[in-house]
């Protein structure tokens, strides 16, 4: 009796393991694709911005040297075709407008959401609507934030560290980042006058400047419910909301929320 109630257990522990492969293995294809997208993502938050305000000194890239610069950075750095040369040739387009709305949340939560669409006004209604679902809503969070500019510029070259922290002092700022051969000052925008004068000064060649929002205290969200909340909020724009971009926010613990760990 033993080896028939083996025998006929065995076939079923087989099947169980295929399964479970199976189920292991679309796990695994979900994950990667959703590396993908968020690598994606960052690449079109970093680099659509910044080539759409080149773009508004010409969107010609055999008359437009500093735009053309960009566009091949872009495209090296994994920014589709596709969509670099829309973002340069959006301001043919009559309609088209860059436009952000301020949100409040639960617990203490706030955002500044930056679209750019040919539909301002549906974009608007269709983020009234996904606050509502989510317990936001659209508020005046101007206050709670402070603009901010990122100038990025070319290296002297050979320049070590030490000199990169001199040079940082010679511009006003002690908030910078080097990658390859650029430096990236961050400024409050209301001091830009005085650095780009100190910048012309040193002879440093500008790459490329981007305006931001920059929260002026951050909070760490700890309630489960709202943690979900904020969550699906995100996830409802990003896939739904039409000239979505990107939003600026105060949520200190927002990459522990966004990885779905609901508590």
């Amino acid at each position: 009796m033993a080896l028939r109630l083996i025998g006929r257990i065995q076939p079923d522990i087989v099947n169980c393991t295929r399964h479970l492969a199976g189920h292991a293995k679309w796990q695994n294809v979900a994950k990667a694709k959703k590396a993908y997208e968020e690598k994606q993502q960052l690449i079109k938050d970093k680099w659509l911005p910044r080539l759409r305000n080149e773009a508004k000194n010409g969107s010609d890239l055999s008359k437009n040297a500093s735009l053309r610069k960009l566009y091949n950075q872009a495209i090296s750095e994994g920014l589709h075709g596709g969509q670099a040369d829309a973002a340069i040739k959006c301001w043919e387009n009559a309609d088209f407008k860059e436009c952000e709305f301020g949100v409040q949340g639960p617990a203490g939560v706030f955002g500044m959401i930056c679209c750019a669409s040919t539909s301002p006004n549906k974009t608007q209604n269709d983020l009234i609507s996904y606050s509502r679902r989510y317990g936001f809503k659209l508020s005046n969070v101007g206050f709670q934030f402070c603009r901010v500019k990122d100038v990025t510029c070319e290296l002297p070259e050979g320049a070590g560290e030490e000199e990169v922290e001199e040079l940082a002092l010679q511009c006003g700022t002690e908030e910078y980042s080097v990658e390859g051969n650029t430096i990236t000052f961050t400024i409050p925008e209301e001091e830009q006058k005085g650095f780009f004068e100190e910048v012309k000064a040193l002879g440093l060649v500008i790459c490329s400047q981007e305006a931001r929002w920059e929260a002026r205290e951050m909070i760490e969200v700890k309630d489960g419910d709202t943690w979900k909340r904020i969550a699906l909020f995100m996830e409802m724009m990003e896939t739904n909301l039409e000239g979505y971009e990107r939003i600026y926010h105060n949520i200190e613990n927002i990459d522990e929320i966004l990885s779905g760990k609901y508590r």
